[in-house]
């Protein structure tokens, strides 16, 4: 009877071994899973928070990628805009200086009679010389400017006399006493003009 219950005893004894043995095992498996629930739930909110940021630090890239772009476009037109105009008149000086050569050539064409035979060929030398100087001006942006005959334009002008005229409107260029010139649009010398004028009534009554 004795060996009965000491056998029972080491058979309990066992069985709460087991239990102790199995039971933390057992309750370990369920704060696994909820930890695992936990991270699950988790990293969907904060990988989309990095994917907004990343977003957002993208198009702030993105942006300052044009503002710059638009920047150096804007200053690549404005160094050309310069240049060129920095190319436009940069012969001012040059070009007044043969402005003087041009005025001699034509004086001295205009001084030679055309009709003697003994001047043809310096008549002729004068006049190719000339031309060849207009066109080298023309090529360069030089135009030539000979108002007689329109209205008096003081932006290009320089009136020297005002006549009386039948013949033209009152304010009219009706000589040209030294030619003109602008470069590229721009006015480098006036002309030196006679401007007509309203005639001066009579007083009949005297």
């Amino acid at each position: 009877m004795a060996d009965e219950e000491q056998s029972n005893n080491e058979e309990k004894e066992i069985d709460s071994e087991f239990v102790a043995d199995e039971a933390p095992q057992g309750s370990a498996e369920p704060q696994g899973d909820a930890e695992q629930e936990s991270a699950g739930g988790e990293a969907p909110d904060s990988m989309s928070r990095k994917l907004e940021a990343l977003a957002l630090e993208l198009k702030k890239a993105k942006d300052a990628e044009l503002r710059a772009y638009a920047e150096m476009d804007n200053l690549r037109k404005r160094t050309e805009k310069e240049l060129d105009k920095n190319r436009q008149f940069a012969l001012t000086a040059f070009a007044k200086d043969l402005l003087d050569v041009a005025d001699n050539l034509e004086r001295a064409y205009g001084s030679i009679d055309h009709a003697n035979a003994d001047f043809a060929n310096i008549d002729k030398g004068v006049e190719l010389t000339l031309k060849s100087l207009m066109k080298v001006l023309e090529k360069h942006g030089v135009e030539q400017l000979d108002p007689k005959g329109q209205p008096f334009d003081p932006a290009t002008q320089h009136a020297i006399q005002m006549l009386e005229s039948d013949e033209y409107e009152a304010n009219t260029v009706i000589d040209v006493m030294q030619k003109g010139y602008n470069l590229n649009g721009r006015n480098i010398r006036p002309a030196m003009v006679v401007v007509s004028k309203v005639k001066a009534k009579v007083d009949t009554q005297a």
